[in-house]
C-alpha cells in the first residue's frame, strides 16, 4: 500500500510539474483567441481597458474582446487575425508602459482614483484639463506616468548583487538594463539606471542598522509588497506593505520598540498606528478595529497596541502591515525573521 502511494504521489507530481503554468498576472504563457476563457484573458482586457478601448474585463474571450483585439492590431500595423501571441503582447505592453487609460465607475470619487495612482488631486485634475471634481461614469481620464527610470550613485563597498537586491532586481537584470559586461568590476560614484517600479529597499550605507523587527500578528500574508489590482477598486497600483490575513479582534503587536507617533483614523487605512522608532524607521499598522495606545505613548517591541479588523478600505479582517525608511516604503519581509 505504502508503495502504491508514493508512486502515485510521484506521478501526480510529475504531472503537476508538466502542466502548463495557470496565468495570473500576465500574458504569454499560451496564444489567446476567440472562445478561450481564463485569468490570462482577463488581464488581455485590462490591458486594452487601460488603453481606453472599450471592453468588458471578464475573462472570457467573446466577440466584444476579438473585435477590440483586431481594433488593436490593425491600429499598430500587426497582422490582423485576432490572435493574441507574441507580437500581440508585446505591442500591449509596451503601450500600457507609455500611456493609461482609466473608465471611471459608477461610485468613484476623484481622490480614490488619484490615490490608488499614487498622484494627487490637482495632478490628475490639470493632467485631463478639468474645472471641477465632478466626473461621471464611463468617463476615460488619462493617467499621468511617472517618470520610466530612476538613477543610483553606487556607494563604496557596494556591489552589483546589494544593489540589484535593494530594487527588487536580479543582478544580471541590472546589468543588462545598464549595459554592464563584468557585473564584478562597479566603482563608487559610478551611476546606475534603475527601471521603474522597482522597489525601494534599504539603503546599504545608512549610517545606522534596522532595529531587530518581529512579526506584528500571526497569519498567512494575503497581499505580498508590490505592485497588484486593487481589490476593492481594481485599480493597478503599487501596494507598500503586506496584508496579513488574522480574525477580527486578534492582537497586534509592536514589531520593534518605539514612540507612538499616530493612532487615529487614518481614511482609507482605517484605525491605523505609526511607531517611530529612530534612525529613519517607522512601521504602520492599518485597518485595525480598536487602538490600544495613543500618540506619544513608549512601547515595547511585543507590546499589544490594537485588535486586527477591516475597517478603512478593506475586504475583510487583516492587517497591512508597513516598514518605512526615511518615509519609504521597504518590502517588511526583508527585516522580518
Amino acid at each position: 500500500m505504502k508503495v502504491r502511494l508514493i508512486a502515485l504521489f510521484i506521478f501526480l507530481l510529475i504531472v503537476s510539474l508538466l502542466a502548463p503554468a495557470n496565468v495570473v498576472d500576465g500574458l504569454g504563457t499560451r496564444f489567446l483567441k476567440s472562445g478561450m476563457r481564463g485569468d490570462d484573458v482577463r488581464v488581455l482586457q485590462e490591458y486594452l481597458s487601460c488603453l481606453g478601448y472599450e471592453i468588458t474585463v471578464d475573462g472570457i474571450f467573446g466577440a466584444q474582446t476579438d473585435k477590440v483585439v483586431r481594433q488593436f492590431q490593425k491600429e499598430h500595423g500587426l497582422t490582423v487575425d485576432g490572435i493574441v501571441g507574441p507580437q500581440t503582447i508585446a505591442a500591449l505592453t509596451a503601450h500600457a508602459n507609455q500611456q493609461r487609460v482609466y473608465v471611471v465607475k459608477s461610485g468613484d470619487t476623484l481622490s480614490h482614483i488619484a490615490r490608488a495612482y499614487d498622484i494627487s488631486v490637482a495632478d490628475l485634475m490639470a493632467y485631463n484639463q478639468l474645472a471641477s471634481t465632478v466626473i461621471y461614469p464611463g468617463q476615460k481620464l488619462a493617467i499621468p506616468l511617472a517618470e520610466a527610470e530612476q538613477e543610483y550613485v553606487v556607494q563604496k563597498g557596494e556591489n552589483l548583487s546589494v544593489i540589484a537586491k535593494k530594487f527588487g532586481l536580479s543582478a544580471t537584470d541590472l546589468a543588462e538594463y545598464n549595459s554592464i559586461s563584468d557585473p564584478d568590476r562597479i566603482r563608487a560614484g559610478q551611476r546606475l539606471v534603475i527601471p521603474i517600479g522597482s522597489a525601494v529597499s534599504v539603503p546599504a550605507m545608512t549610517g545606522s542598522q534596522p532595529p531587530r523587527f518581529n512579526w506584528p500578528v500571526s497569519g498567512s500574508i494575503s497581499s505580498p509588497y508590490g505592485w497588484r489590482d486593487h481589490p476593492i477598486t481594481n485599480v493597478r497600483h503599487f501596494h507598500g506593505g503586506i496584508d496579513i490575513a488574522a480574525p477580527q479582534g486578534t492582537l497586534v503587536r509592536a514589531a520593534a520598540a518605539g514612540v507612538v507617533i499616530k493612532a487615529e483614523w487614518m481614511g482609507d487605512y482605517g484605525y491605523g498606528v505609526v511607531i517611530d522608532h529612530g534612525g529613519g524607521y517607522t512601521t504602520w499598522y492599518g485597518h485595525n478595529s480598536q487602538l490600544l495606545v495613543k500618540k506619544g505613548d513608549v512601547v515595547k517591541a511585543g507590546q499589544t497596541i490594537a485588535r486586527v479588523g477591516s475597517t478603512g478600505l478593506s475586504t475583510g479582517p487583516h492587517l497591512d502591515f508597513r516598514i518605512k525608511y526615511n518615509g519609504e516604503t521597504i518590502n517588511p519581509l526583508e527585516l522580518l525573521p
